[in-house]
């Protein structure tokens, strides 16, 4: 994959317009943050703001602003016919305008991407298209995540809140502190914590502390009971039974098991 062309937070004024009967010879992808209206098949399709349209070269482009402002991100670029099983591989729509929730993850790519392509880096080439396969693998994520409307507009800081749980397992989580944290009631942040990553909140803060005993004990000469209480464990014992039973041996066990693989 190669840009041609690309745009970083592209403002326009109301009589902005785009007319390419034949399309612009390569693919386009345009992240759209204003409303904007589309000409699909001759009928004229009015977008929300948070939105993406992938153009596939050759498909006509008829599309204008719908309000004061036109306000996006853009870029044009080329693919192989062997890169194109890449994007069939990640369920990424062609010719159809979707919404998507949040877009700044997808935009600050994108930014990246355009300083890239713009900049005299030795390995510039390179650092933009691995910025667009992961631009487009976690464009796939966000479009295989709106299937629930209630889950997918809380994904982005459940996954935030998930990822603060496992960089600090030492830490005293329980439900009502989480919870308070995005505004919701406890149960209904348990259901949706659930639904979004498949394991209740209290076994996933089980599960990180686990993880990151794991690793401090195949890495580290610490004692079982500084282990324990860096992992979140007041109690040693409670420490020992929870690891034995995930992951069906003793903390010393699993220490000795790791050294006996590194010989």
């Amino acid at each position: 994959m190669h840009i041609n062309n690309i745009g970083y937070n592209h403002c326009h004024d109301a009589d902005f317009q785009i007319q390419r009967p034949t399309g612009s010879g390569d693919y386009l992808m345009l992240l759209l943050k204003t409303p904007a209206i589309f000409t699909l098949n001759g009928e004229d399709i009015v977008t929300e703001p948070n939105s993406f349209m992938l153009y596939r070269e050759g498909t006509p482009q008829f599309y204008r602003a719908y309000g004061a402002q036109f306000s996006n991100d853009w870029f044009h670029f080329g693919i192989t016919g062997d890169e194109m099983s890449f994007f069939e591989a990640l369920d990424i729509p062609f010719d159809k305008v979707m919404q998507i929730g949040d877009l700044n993850g997808l935009s600050l790519i994108i930014k990246n991407m355009c300083y890239e392509n713009y900049s005299s880096n030795l390995y510039k080439t390179d650092s933009v298209e691995l910025y667009m396969k992961l631009f487009f693998i976690k464009l796939s994520e966000k479009i295989h995540s709106v299937g629930n409307e209630s889950s997918s507009s809380y994904y982005d800081k459940m996954s935030i809140l998930r990822s603060r749980i496992y960089n600090m397992p030492y830490h005293d989580w329980n439900i009502e502190g989480l919870a308070h944290q995005l505004t919701m009631s406890k149960s209904y942040f348990q259901h949706l914590y659930k639904e979004i990553f498949g394991i209740s909140v209290m076994n996933d803060v089980i599960q990180s502390r686990i993880e990151h005993s794991k690793y401090l004990l195949s890495t580290t000469d610490l004692p079982i009971t500084q282990i324990a209480q860096m992992c979140g464990y007041k109690c040693e014992l409670h420490f020992m039974r929870q690891f034995k039973t995930r992951m069906n041996m003793t903390p010393s066990e699993y220490r000795k098991h790791i050294a006996d693989e590194k010989k």
